[in-house]
């Protein structure tokens, strides 16, 4: 179903969602920083078993992020002229576009924080086998 834009108020609604898709990206950016913080610190981990899992849950949460960052920047270009050419027609599927990236952005975003709690507590326990010998 596809519905022309002629009013200001579906114009700023669509401009939100630009805005709030260009958060998503920064918010992926972080992330990014993140993972590098998070790789080097579990590459430092001593016990080589926990080490690979840790390992593995990265390069998984670092995959989806490159392919949500990907597809986040597609939708941003899909929204572009909706929002700067009058009368244009679209598709209400950027709706259930929103809703499925913003659920991918919050899961990446919720396996990035369990990973990081869980290299920060190995790490944590690292530390005190070290100081203890």
């Amino acid at each position: 179903m596809t519905t022309a834009i002629e009013d200001g108020e579906l114009n700023t609604e669509l401009q939100e969602l630009y805005l709030e898709a260009k958060q998503w990206i920064a918010d992926l950016d972080f992330l990014d920083s993140e993972l590098a913080f998070l790789n080097k610190l579990t590459a430092n981990m001593a016990a080589k078993a926990e080490k690979k899992g840790e390992i593995e849950k990265l390069t998984g949460i670092e995959k989806t992020y490159l392919s949500l960052k990907e597809e986040m920047n597609a939708y941003l270009r899909q929204l572009e002229p909706l929002i700067t050419q009058k009368k244009e027609d679209f598709d209400l599927g950027l709706i259930e576009t929103y809703t499925h990236l913003k659920w991918r952005l919050d899961e990446v975003l919720h396996s990035c924080q369990t990973v990081k709690n869980s290299v920060f507590d190995h790490s944590k326990h690292g530390l005190a086998e070290g100081n203890a010998s």
